[in-house]
């Protein structure tokens, strides 16, 4: 996909938007569970820094089911909103489920029948945005189940993050990063090259992690958009950052073709890889998960599997 032009690296000149010199920060994100943060002991920053961050050996499965109907194929989306509860994206609709593989809940007309929910993330108040690919919007789900538009995009929007409420950060493709309000859309000027925004996380200190899913690699930034680390590992197969999520302080990415989902502390530096061969023989697509480390994957065909971080 050819790289472009600089003068369209935000979306400052569309029509509506507004002045790209105010730019929104984000700000750090409240745990969504009230389960206590399992604390490993702290060991030296590999920065030389000295900050202490949280040691992680890797992931244990807990337990693993399949999704039935439109929701196995992979491009619906995944949020984690519980210990034991997920929402999954189908074909223009949402459903909540247990890891028993239970529905528990289900809400149709978020998208077109025949467009995916491809982006999931939950809101401080309980409401859910979902993003669509054909349907080039966003839909709110509010806590008693009213669906309705949230903002309409100029692009297809891939991976969603909340900054604050009712604020979100949204990935635009080869066309970059868009901060998104019900009242207008408006382009963020990053301070590094990222060739196709698939996924976007913020963790509790404000750090943004995207993954740049042409460039085969994850860049890291700060609170004012400037680059701070890059994760892009030499593998066997070519690094593939489909999606990823925050433990509230480290960023967990899940690599499709390399069938792993690995961490990374927030300047890039590589905490753990785990290999989900064994576990499920599709490729992984999803990953979501809660401050509590629980952390869930939805691989290509249906399947889920549940895991505690440890």
């Amino acid at each position: 996909m050819s790289k472009k032009p600089a003068a369209q690296t935000t979306a400052a000149s569309k029509k509506g938007h507004s002045d790209p010199k105010t730019l929104p920060v984000p700000r750090p994100l409240s745990p969504r569970s009230g389960a206590a943060q399992k604390l490993s002991a702290p060991k030296p920053d590999s920065s030389g820094s000295g900050a202490a961050q949280r040691v992680v050996s890797g992931l244990r499965l807990r337990t693993t089911f399949r999704v039935e109907g439109d929701y196995t194929v992979w491009d619906g989306g995944l949020c984690v909103v519980g210990e034991d509860l997920a929402w999954v994206g189908g074909r223009g609709s949402v459903r909540t489920i247990d890891t028993a593989g239970r529905i528990t809940r289900t809400v149709s007309g978020v998208c077109r029948s025949g467009s995916w929910c491809g982006s999931i993330v939950r809101g401080d108040d309980g409401e859910v945005y979902v993003g669509s690919y054909l349907d080039c919007k966003i839909s709110r789900v509010s806590a008693d189940g009213a669906v309705s538009t949230f903002s309409k995009l100029t692009f297809s929007p891939r991976g969603l993050t909340q900054l604050s409420s009712g604020r979100l950060l949204v990935c635009g493709g080869y066309e970059g990063l868009y901060t998104v309000t019900g009242r207008g859309v408006q382009g963020v000027e990053l301070g590094v090259d990222v060739k196709w925004a698939m996924g976007v996380s913020v963790n509790s200190k404000g750090d943004v992690a995207v993954a740049d899913w042409d460039g085969r690699k994850v860049c890291i930034l700060d609170g004012q958009y400037k680059h701070v680390g890059t994760y892009s590992p030499t593998k066997s197969e070519p690094f593939c950052p489909e999606s990823l999520t925050s433990d509230g302080e480290n960023f967990v990415i899940c690599d499709r073709v390399n069938r792993t989902i690995d961490t990374v502390d927030r300047r890039g530096v590589c905490l753990s890889v785990y290999p989900t061969a064994d576990d499920c023989r599709e490729k992984p697509w999803r990953v979501d998960m809660l401050p509590s480390n629980c952390v869930w994957v939805r691989f290509a065909g249906g399947h889920v599997c549940v895991y505690d971080q440890i």
